[in-house]
């Protein structure tokens, strides 16, 4: 199965148990694959399934778990999946779970329906119906059943062959293992055989069954040979016939009284109505009313009155369900002689209630109550009463009226109930006797009585007295089966408390008996081993199952049943009618029974415009649908439908519901349908009326060739040619794959429908004039007027080349209108005086009924004479440009060459897919950004005007690149929404198209990518403009899937080898690192120390907010992200230029904030330049010869502080020298204010602001720096609001001792202190003195700080030891076990706040900890901080906690407006990588299992919601924050640098760890 198409189904969180209302269809030969989807991505979930594995036969419920195939060696692989490939057919289930969460969320079950193969598509089955009673004796079968060969049929349904009953009726067998006396020969006597049977994994199995049977078999098999006719049947499963000879010694396979006591007061009642008929037909009743014939409204009125008010009451149905009063007393009584103690005075308040008990038995005054509750509540004291007796008798006197109101309550709700009776009763009257569609009855006798029975007595037995019906002659009592109108079809009508039959719900079925299988075979032994063994004999004889009664059977027992006969014919095609009104309720039925069509009826529509919906809606999907690649999603699907043009059971003759004009275009609307299509023996030959499945009893016509015979069928016969034609087309249809459909409603009769092959490109387009009612005469054609015009029909485009006129065709009528039809009586016929002027395979030039004009896409179909009943088809053809280019696309889209296929053109496409390999080879990840992505500002800025995509209706892409079309084109695809306003504007023009290729021409390095994009493109023009929306999607996909393995191809191993979420992670830097006109990078100084001239490209810190000018270079951001964007990445080049660029802007011994191009740079930040620090420290460790970057040169823009920009190459100094210059300059001390200094510079900022300290603690060696006045961090954010108060003030100081920048710091000091030990490096410290050059060394620098760090920072999980260590200012201490914020914060308090900072220095620099301590800070940062998606910024039990960032909003609250609580609650993405990494940093210190199994989790969790946004997101990217639990934020960056950097080190990490162990 190397090639087979793979259908994807993905599991989520949340959503198990709504599987089982989703419908999911496979074919043989395709793959069934489950894959995790983010939400269960970090669970271990387990698949099982029944579906059999190799050389096992199925048994249902026998599950097996599936083995995960992991691309990438890890249990947790996002990309993991299970396949099963399918080689059987069925309905098979499968359920899924977690074992490390049993939260139902997590868990979850469904159905895969597998088709059966029939040797066609069941799209192509054309399926007639035949009563086969009316086919005569089986010898004459062949001669009836020819005309459904002779009409192009390939399917013949038959009702049951079994033995019929006494009623006829062609669904009340009454021997099931018998074939039914009409179709062999008289004294015919049966005899058992035995045949052998295959089952599907090649075991045989012996069915014993009556020789006759193996007539019909040859039959079934000389028709499959010779015909290519596949044979059905009708199944009934839940009823039998009255009269069934098994029945009487098998009673318990009946509902009856006796094991179904629940059924005896709806006999009762049955009875009574019955006794009341027969006393209205003598004429007992007609002094009250009510006479021997039913003829107005009033004559059931009295009816219904005198049921009520007489005949029910006196029936004291009540009593079945009351208790006896005089017996419970008494009972009481006894126990209180017994007991001889009476309850306290007044009695104890009881908190029971005392109700009457059902009886099971439904016996007259039967039911109970709790005796011991009636003793706590009614054996009371009385006080007044002195004799103990007539205590006694007091309390029994409570007890009885408690219980005569109870059985006044139980009395009340029966007459309610008979109310309902009645009024049913009273319906079915008028519809018996007054209603025009009714059968209009007028006399009331004992053979034809007023009121139906709902139940007989087996062998013709009389009713039962009331004594009766309680013994065991109760079993004889059967229950006839029926309908009930608008019934739950998953409940039992005739289940216990069901009340359908005693309140006469039920339409009965007066010929047939309810049978009752209980719920396992033990129950009804006899009739599960009869019903398996004819389901069986069936399933030999016929290639598919029609269920009868469906919905009404039990599920468990059609499962059973099922699951026999697919023993016996494996690919068993099955067809129902289900009245459900609902698709889950019919899903429901179809996952568990493996239902392959559902019965809808063309008849259902009341116009010919609902007519055309509903052959749009069966017929397929929808012309020019998007292409399907060979792995794609497994959708929830509708089920197959088998749309009939009338029934045989249900329509009343389609000529008396309609009209006879009516019959062609129904049936050809019906037959262009995309789906298996049926009829039913006498619409082709016009018969005028229903045939009856009980009365009817002439037989069918017989074939015959010549037409002018009598009594026969035959080729003139109705429509029959016409329909033999349309059938003919339905089948070549199906088999050429024309899937698709459009179906246009020109007016309320006329309907054009578009069949459409998604391979050829050919159609097949019909017209057909409706009739629903019979039309005027003048519009009619007649022999002498074939051709009327009354009936105008507007000109239609027929873009193509019109091959044919498959079929054109009308009903005529003769010029003398036929007299009255008279029914025969020896055969069933058709309507005379009628004909079918038809012809077909015909050129357009001997069309009787259309004219072409015009050419080309702009020609046109003119109708000339399309009376009502007019069907035209047409066959269609593309312009030969087209299908050419068709070829070519095919070829380049990698699809296999076809018969019909050009092999040039085809090689033509695969060539251009050479080509465009070749072209994007040499393409850089920089180039990449430009072909892929570029939000709106940054196209702006270098092609001002041209911007991102607006499509009209919808709104502009994300991107200008290919990624913004094609996270909306995946979207568009995935939901085939072929009406999105993207689809509209392909098809509208070339715009879209023009955009793509034009804006790839404005950049000399994609200018041959662009030209070859529009020779790939360029065939897309000449196609039908239906086509190109699905055809774009296919090349573009194309284009874009080589563009991102391409990118991915010029990264690390790492990535290369990564799963789907490192690559969309790792594409994180080809989106955010590309050339921006107005944000150079400085200058760059080569190897060698000469200079270069080219601006190199810079890292964006966020699209779109941080993508252009001063705001795009962030130093802080860039070095944040340059780890994992580009040393995880191995873009190592550019991380080098990010470093030497930004190490040529220092200034004041400090790393540009905003870097501007240098030229504008803010020094306003104390964190980036020893975040600078961290990635040299991380460039030399991880890229292979990374030291020589100490020696690399940079050009200093600014000298000295005060130096104006620099703009020559002049002054130049190796890294080395430039680190060394940073970390003197710190620890001498920093001090200044920033030039410039004031509202141009920064509107928002105090003057004080403005005030740039740092330097480093002598006694603890921490760096220090900031005030109350500024923000010198990340959490930058500074007050904007004059309404609130807070303009100028920054919302998080975080002045002192920032952990994260001690951290940093330590793991630079400690670094550098390795690397002068090993050589690498020649300073040993810094200076402490100029005079007597005294050196602070590294080693000692860093060994202060360890020193110091856990006293300084750790707040002890101690309270009083906490309380000592930290003396006056423990008063701030609200959270023990964690880490500080800061140290020596001006307030004081922030120092103490629980922020996720601390994770940042345990993971840089995890030497500082104690790894216990470490461990608990964790627990308690994920317990209080750790969100779905992000960090919180701070612990929400902090009274300044408010979790929703919202820039936009101005208010009065100081703590919240224009965004103030920045980072005061709302969760930051990037600091989750940091925790994640922490995590896993000090499991590993930790040692055991344990630790590691919990941080791993931990990741997995936090990975697996990211994914989710990385797959949602329409930017591909992680957002900047979220809002509290991960709600979205509407003020964040889409994409974030430091984001997807951060994650993507995460990931890194745990390569890494798992590589190492």
């Amino acid at each position: 199965m190397a090639n087979a198409s793979i259908r994807s189904l993905e599991l989520h969180e949340g959503e198990g148990k709504r599987l089982r209302g989703k419908l999911f269809t496979l074919q043989v030969g395709q793959i069934m694959r489950f894959c995790v989807g983010p939400s269960l991505m970090s669970h271990d979930i387990h698949v099982m399934c029944d579906y059999p594995q190799a050389k096992q036969a199925y048994q249902r419920g026998n599950y097996h778990e599936l083995d995960w195939s992991c691309n990438h060696g890890d249990a947790y692989d996002p990309d993991r999946h299970a396949d099963i490939p399918i080689k059987r057919a069925g309905t098979f289930r499968f359920h899924y779970f977690a074992t490390d969460n049993h939260d139902d969320l997590f868990s979850g079950d469904g159905y895969i329906v597998v088709e059966p193969n029939l040797g066609y598509s069941l799209d192509g089955i054309c399926c007639i119906t035949h009563i086969t009673k009316l086919l005569g004796p089986l010898t004459e079968w062949e001669g009836r059943l020819k005309i459904a060969h002779e009409a192009a049929y390939n399917m013949i349904h038959f009702t049951p062959i079994q033995q019929l009953g006494g009623s006829g009726s062609a669904y009340s067998i009454s021997d099931q293992l018998a074939l039914c006396d009409l179709y062999v020969p008289a004294g015919y006597k049966p005899r058992d055989v035995s045949v052998t049977i295959t089952d599907a994994v090649g075991a045989s199995h012996d069915l014993v069954l009556d020789q006759a049977f193996t007539d019909v078999k040859r039959l079934v098999d000389h028709m499959s040979k010779q015909w290519n006719m596949t044979s059905i049947t009708d199944v009934v499963w839940n009823h039998t016939s009255f009269d069934s000879p098994w029945l009487p010694k098998h009673p318990e396979a009946a509902y009856n009284l006796v094991n179904s006591p629940h059924l005896r007061p709806a006999y009762a009642l049955d009875v009574t109505l019955k006794k009341f008929s027969d006393e209205i037909a003598a004429g007992e009743w007609v002094d009250r009313g009510i006479y021997t014939t039913v003829t107005t409204e009033r004559d059931i009125s009295v009816i219904a009155a005198r049921l009520m008010d007489t005949v029910l009451p006196a029936a004291n149905l009540w009593e079945y369900f009351c208790v006896d009063v005089d017996a419970i007393v008494n009972e009481f009584r006894d126990r209180l002689f017994k007991i001889k103690k009476l309850g306290q005075q007044g009695g104890i308040p009881s908190q029971k209630s005392l109700d009457i008990i059902q009886d099971l038995e439904y016996r007259r005054y039967g039911s109970k109550i709790d005796g011991d509750v009636a003793m706590e509540i009614f054996n009371v004291s009385f006080e007044e009463v002195v004799c103990y007796e007539e205590k006694i008798e007091q309390c029994c006197r409570g007890l009885l009226q408690h219980l005569e109101q109870l059985n006044l309550a139980q009395q009340q709700i029966v007459t309610r109930q008979m109310q309902k009776a009645t009024d049913n009763l009273v319906a079915n009257l008028r519809y018996q006797f007054l209603d025009h569609n009714g059968p209009r009855r007028s006399d009331i006798t004992n053979s034809h009585p007023l009121f139906s029975r709902y139940f007989c007595v087996l062998s013709g037995g009389t009713d039962l007295t009331d004594q009766e019906i309680e013994g065991s002659d109760g079993q004889y009592v059967a229950a006839h089966n029926g309908w009930v109108m608008d019934a739950d079809p998953l409940v039992n009508f005739a289940a216990p408390g069901s009340l359908v039959y005693f309140q006469r719900e039920l339409i009965e079925w007066g010929d047939s008996v309810k049978l009752h299988y209980g719920d396992t075979v033990d129950d009804s032994p006899f009739l599960w081993e009869m019903m398996t063994k004819y389901t069986q004999i069936n399933a030999w004889l016929f290639h598919g199952f029609r269920l009868d009664n469906c919905h009404n059977t039990p599920i468990h027992v059609a499962e059973t049943l099922l699951d026999a006969a697919r023993l016996v014919r494996p690919n068993l095609y099955v067809v129902a009618e289900l009245f459900t009104s609902s698709e889950e309720k019919e899903n429901y039925f179809v996952n568990r029974l493996g239902i392959n069509s559902l019965i809808k009826e063309a008849m259902f529509a009341s116009n010919g415009r609902g007519l055309g919906h509903l052959v749009h809606h069966y017929g397929g999907t929808g012309v020019g649908s998007f292409i399907e690649p060979n792995v794609s999603p497994l959708k929830g699907s509708v089920t197959r439908v088998m749309f009939v043009d009338a029934t045989h059971d249900n329509d009343p003759g389609h000529i008396q519901s309609r009209s006879v004009w009516d019959a062609l275009p129904n049936t050809a609307l019906v037959s262009i349908a995309g789906c298996a299509v049926g009829s039913c023996r006498g619409y082709d030959e016009l018969v005028p009326h229903m045939i009856g499945v009980v009365k009817e009893s002439r037989p069918y016509t017989t074939w015959s060739t010549d037409p002018s015979e009598e009594g026969v069928a035959h080729s003139e016969s109705g429509i029959i040619a016409a329909k033999a034609e349309l059938n003919r087309l339905h089948q070549k249809l199906a088999k050429d794959g024309y899937t698709q459909i459009f179906a246009n409603v020109v007016s309320d009769d006329v309907i054009a429908v578009t069949r459409h092959c998604p391979s050829s490109h050919k159609s097949v387009f019909m017209v057909a004039h409706t009739a629903f009612w019979s039309p005027n005469h003048e519009t009619i054609p007649t022999e002498s007027n074939l051709h009327t015009n009354h009936c105008y029909i507007p000109p239609m485009s027929v873009p193509g080349v019109i091959d044919e006129v498959i079929l054109e065709a009308k009903l005529v009528r003769d010029d003398t209108p036929p007299g009255e039809f008279v029914m025969p009586q020896d055969v069933i016929s058709g309507l005379r005086g009628y004909r079918l002027n038809m012809q077909s395979h015909v050129s357009l030039d001997h069309s009787k009924l259309c004219q072409l004009t015009g050419s080309g896409d702009s020609q046109e179909v003119q109708f000339d004479g399309f009376s009502v009943g007019s069907v035209l088809v047409l066959s269609v053809s593309m312009l030969p440009e087209a299908t050419g280019a068709i070829q070519m696309l095919r070829g380049f889209t990698n699809k296999p060459l076809t018969a019909n296929d050009s092999k040039a053109s085809h090689d033509q496409g695969k060539s251009l897919y050479k080509e465009l390999i070749n072209v994007i080879a040499p393409l850089s990840l920089v180039d990449l950004n430009y072909v892929l992505y570029r939000c709106d500002n940054e196209e702006q800025v270098d092609c001002p005007g041209n911007g991102v995509y607006n499509i009209p209706g919808y709104g502009p892409l994300t991107y200008c690149g290919l990624q913004g079309l094609l996270s909306l084109l995946e979207a568009v695809r995935s939901s085939n929404d072929l009406g999105h306003p993207l689809c509209h504007n392909l098809r509208g023009g070339d715009w879209l198209i023009n955009y793509s290729i034009n804006r790839l021409r404005l950049l000399p390095a994609t200018a041959k990518l662009a030209n070859v994009v529009a020779q790939i493109l360029e065939p897309i023009n000449t196609l039908p403009r239906y086509l190109i929306p699905c055809y774009f999607d296919a090349v573009i996909s194309v284009i874009h899937r080589e563009l991102l393995a391409s990118a991915v191809s010029h990264m690390s191993k790492f990535v290369r080898n990564g799963n789907s979420i490192v690559h969309t992670l790792a594409l994180g830097h080809v989106q955010l690192f590309s050339r921006c006109g107005d944000t150079p990078l400085p200058q760059l100084a080569d190897i060698s120390g000469s200079s270069g001239s080219s601006p190199a490209p810079s890292l964006a810190a966020g699209l779109p907010h941080f993508s252009t000018g001063a705001m795009r270079c962030w130093g802080r951001d860039t070095f944040i992200a340059l780890r994992g964007l580009m040393l995880v990445t191995g873009q190592h080049k550019h991380a080098r230029n990010c470093i030497l660029a930004f190490g040529g802007s220092v200034r004041h011994g400090l790393i540009p904030n905003l870097l501007a191009g240098g030229v504008s740079a803010r020094y306003n930040c104390r964190d980036a330049v020893w975040w600078w620090l961290q990635c040299l420290k991380e460039y030399v460790t991880m890229v292979t010869g990374g030291e020589e970057i100490l020696k690399a040169r940079v050009i200093r823009m600014y000298p000295e502080d005060d130096s104006p920009p620099n703009e020559d190459s002049a002054i130049q100094q190796t890294v080395a020298e430039l680190i060394q210059e940073l970390l003197q300059r710190h620890y001498n001390g920093i001090s200044f204010t920033e030039r410039g200094a004031g509202p141009e510079l920064d509107k928002h900022m105090s003057n004080d602001g403005f005030n740039v300290t740092a330097g480093v603690s002598k006694e603890t060696g921490f760096v220090f720096g900031g005030s109350s006045a500024n923000c010198g961090t990340w959490m930058d954010k500074m007050g904007e609001s004059s309404m609130a108060g807070n303009m100028g003030v920054p919302a998080t100081p975080r002045d002192g001792s920032a952990v994260e920048l001690v951290g940093l710091c330590y793991s630079v000091v400690e670094w550098l202190a390795g690397l002068h030990s090993d050589g690498v490096y020649p300073h040993d410290g810094v200076i402490i003195d100029d005079d007597d050059d005294s050196v602070f060394t590294y080693a000692e620098w860093a060994d202060k700080i360890k020193k110091s760090f856990e006293r300084h920072f750790y707040i002890p999980m101690d309270h009083s030891e906490a309380a000592d260590r930290e003396a006056e200012l423990s008063h701030f201490i609200h959270k023990l076990g964690i880490y500080k914020d800061s140290v020596g914060a001006t307030l004081g308090y922030p120092d103490y706040r629980l922020r996720p900072n601390f994770t940042i220095a345990m993971t840089v620099a995890p030497d500082l900890f104690d790894a216990n301590h470490a461990w608990e800070a964790l627990k308690v940062a994920q317990t209080k901080l750790l969100g779905p998606v992000g960090i919180a910024t701070l612990d929400p039990d902090d009274w300044i906690y408010n979790g929703y960032y919202e820039n936009w909003k101005d208010s009065y609250d100081y703590h919240t407006a224009k965004g103030f609580n920045y980072h005061q609650g709302p969760e930051w993405l990037w600091l989750v990588g940091y925790f994640l990494r922490a995590k896993i940093i000090f499991a590993q210190r930790l040692g055991g299992d344990t630790y590691m199994t919990e941080a791993i989790a931990v990741c997995n969790k936090v990975l697996a919601s990211h994914a989710a946004i990385l797959r949602e997101s329409s930017w591909k990217g992680l957002p900047e924050l979220t809002n509290k639990n991960g709600s979205p934020c509407q003020d964040s960056c889409p994409v974030q640098a430091w984001s997807m950097a951060a994650l993507l080190d995460v990931l890194y990490d745990l390569e890494q760890y798992k590589t190492a162990s």
